[in-house]
């Protein structure tokens, strides 16, 4: 059961008041900042991408069983964001809606289908129980409704920007009001209530043997029950990387659009490589596809070291003789919020934002290993759950070698 939540955190900005008439006449209610703080890799675990906001709302739909909402605003100026809705009581996602997707207001138009210079281009989107009559709500479109179900006792809607123009994407975060599923009408908002997506998760994993091993294959990460993104999906390996290793791993990224007009149809919106640790499940490092030059097609290298590594700066002088390459450290010295070190045991999360699974190099082409202990012990597929063999030159594969090896190999 969801907390009730005695405490939200005032934001700088304030949401202005928008007002939605009936045929009654009567006043709608004010409406409520139900948002509460900004999150982001620094509050939130489950290894988010460094370059990623969140917002996150909860209410308890079993003690507000006629109320759904309504939730409007500009377009944000981000690379990607989307909304989804959640269970509450078990993580799972429920629905979702991508900005691609989002219709936008009568007179607005969608700057995630074409470039514009207009401002203040405007969405409205429902979130209604299965079986609502949409007739009772003029304004909603079919494409711009989440649904949920009746066994639902607490909702959560988390907001996401990716690479927003400012801690908000340049706007101010949308209005959420309540609607009567009944009557169609405005109603109170309902109390905002602590949701399980924000507790501070603190990891339980141990080593496992394959921690050790040279080779690092990756796989699919599953989509779990803990808040998923139902927009993305991950390749991850896991592994421990002591001060004397260098993992590094070569694969041929999916191809981004670099204009909106190619977002619809593209082979995927955004991608990231994205470093956390096995000992709480934050994220501490990242880079995301622009940050690196490289053509179409081509392999890229990603090689990951410790920031204590004693010849760190003869490996990254390597690195700049291997073409397409991108140096990552890792600290497993930094304490977290639980006072304990991040330890050197680590997780990489490859995400591909909206990926086609009509290409044929498609990370949609994987079938997951589902595993909470070691996860390479469970691969029973290795042609549709091992990276490399399911994609060949798409999908990575790290190795690590000590030092000296992979300064050596590069004389």
């Amino acid at each position: 059961m969801c907390r009730k939540l005695f405490c939200l955190a005032l934001m700088a900005m304030t949401l202005g008041f928008l007002s939605c008439s009936d045929d009654s006449g009567e006043t709608p209610p004010a409406v409520k900042n139900v948002w509460g703080i900004t999150y982001s890799h620094k509050n939130l675990g489950a290894y988010p991408d460094l370059f990623s906001k969140y917002w996150v709302y909860a209410y308890e739909t079993s003690k507000n069983p006629d109320v759904g909402l309504r939730i409007s605003g500009e377009y944000p100026d981000t690379r990607f964001f989307s909304f989804s809705v959640y269970n509450d009581m078990t993580g799972e996602v429920i629905d979702g809606l991508d900005d691609v997707h989002i219709t936008p207001d009568k007179g607005s138009v969608n700057p995630y289908l074409a470039t514009t210079e207009s401002k203040g281009n405007r969405f409205t989107v429902y979130l209604l129980k299965q079986g609502t009559d949409l007739s009772l709500f003029p304004g909603a479109k079919e494409g711009n409704v989440c649904y949920f179900t009746d066994d639902v006792e607490c909702l959560t809607v988390c907001l996401r920007h990716y690479l927003g123009v400012d801690e908000f994407g340049g706007v101010s975060l949308p209005v959420v009001e309540g609607v009567n599923l009944r009557t169609g009408k405005t109603v109170t908002t309902p109390d905002a209530v602590v949701s399980r997506a924000t507790v501070m998760r603190q990891g339980n994993y141990e080593p496992v043997a394959s921690d050790d091993n040279n080779e690092v294959p990756f796989i699919l990460a599953p989509r779990g029950a803990y808040f998923p993104n139902n927009s993305t999906d991950y390749f991850f390996c896991r592994t421990k990387l002591t001060t004397d290793q260098v993992l590094s791993f070569s694969f041929i990224p999916v191809p981004v659009p670099s204009r909106v007009e190619d977002y619809l149809g593209a082979r995927a919106r955004y991608w990231s490589i994205c470093i956390g640790s096995l000992q709480n499940t934050f994220s501490y490092s990242s880079f995301y596809d622009k940050m690196l030059s490289y053509p179409e097609n081509e392999k890229i290298t990603v090689i990951v070291v410790s920031a204590n590594n004693p010849r760190l700066a003869e490996v990254k002088k390597a690195a700049e003789d291997i073409p397409y390459s991108y140096v990552m450290e890792w600290d497993e010295t930094i304490v977290d919020a639980h006072g304990k070190a991040i330890g050197d045991i680590i997780a990489i999360m490859y995400r591909n934002i909206l990926p086609d699974n009509t290409w044929e190099h498609s990370i949609k082409n994987m079938e997951p290993v589902v595993s909470y202990g070691d996860p390479y012990s469970m691969v029973t597929k290795p042609e549709t759950q091992i990276a490399h063999i399911a994609l060949g030159d798409y999908g990575p594969l790290g190795v690590k070698q000590t030092t000296d090896e992979f300064l050596n190999k590069r004389k």
